[in-house]
């Protein structure tokens, strides 16, 4: 069953934001932001500390030019590679509560229930979020083995995984995804053209991020958006989905699209701020 067009996708976005929940959505994304920085600072020292024990930094200077035999040295390699595996480990965590607080937030906002206290949804599920992005990259690196087309494509069909874990915590990142390609199953072309949408406000943040101050404030109000369009997307996905099974009428006989994230928004969809 076909969903909803890209326009009406992001014209519930804009409704579900501009329903007293923009703001409370820039704050919640800002606190998101902070939170990841704070966790990074000590684990990039970490990484530092690690290289510059390996002694490896002069040649990391412009014009320096390490000769092979430095990285058969086990008194260079060591802490080179002990640093960078123990960064690479624990960095997971962060980029995995990161990733959660945002499809959490995203789907909250599009239930209208988004709170502040989502921007720290992800504690506890920090690992699981984390795995989750490690195995999608190393399928779709598998993927793009076969050239750059198949790549594109999964990436397509695993769009929806992070919300599907955010919506079934117990699920394991083999499970998100599979049931993120069922959904996504006949629906990959309107996401590509949904994305391609909203490529213009990208390149805008990209543009702004030189000009100083607004480069720091525009994404928090252009980020909010890019990703409750996403979600809104997933949300009408859910829809084609729940009425295919009950073998309901197609989506232009829809029209009380609150009414549907209402009573979605009343089932135990572990999406709470906490």
């Amino acid at each position: 069953m076909s969903g909803s067009g890209c326009r009406e996708i992001k014209s519930r976005a804009r409704a579900a934001l501009f329903a007293g929940q923009y703001l409370r959505y820039a704050a919640a994304y800002f606190l998101l932001a902070l939170v990841f920085s704070f966790a990074i600072v000590p684990l990039t020292g970490l990484l530092s500390v690690g290289v510059a024990a390996s002694g490896i930094m002069p040649f990391l200077q412009p014009g320096g030019q390490p000769e092979i035999g430095l990285f058969l040295d086990p008194e260079v390699m060591l802490p080179l590679l002990g640093s960078v595996l123990i960064f690479s480990l624990l960095v997971i965590y962060p980029i995995g509560f990161v990733v959660w607080g945002q499809a959490a937030m995203a789907i909250a906002a599009m239930r209208r229930g988004l709170t502040v206290g989502h921007a720290f949804s992800g504690w506890g599920h920090g690992w699981k979020m984390g795995w989750l992005a490690m195995v999608k990259m190393t399928y779709l690196s598998l993927w793009s083995l076969l050239f750059f087309v198949p790549g594109v494509v999964k990436s397509l069909s695993y769009a929806m995984a992070d919300f599907v874990a955010v919506d079934h915590p117990d699920w394991g990142a083999n499970r998100c995804i599979t049931e993120s390609c069922r959904l996504m199953k006949g629906n990959r072309w309107r996401y590509f053209v949904l994305n391609l949408s909203l490529l213009g406000w990208i390149l805008l943040m990209m543009v702004v991020s030189w000009v100083p101050l607004c480069g720091n404030i525009l994404p928090l109000f252009i980020v909010p958006y890019i990703d409750a369009a996403k979600a809104s997307f997933y949300e009408d996905l859910l829809d084609c989905d729940d009425r295919s099974a009950s073998g309901e009428a197609g989506p232009g006989e829809v029209t009380d699209y609150a009414s549907v994230f209402e009573d979605r928004d009343s089932k135990d969809l572990h999406v709470k701020g906490e």
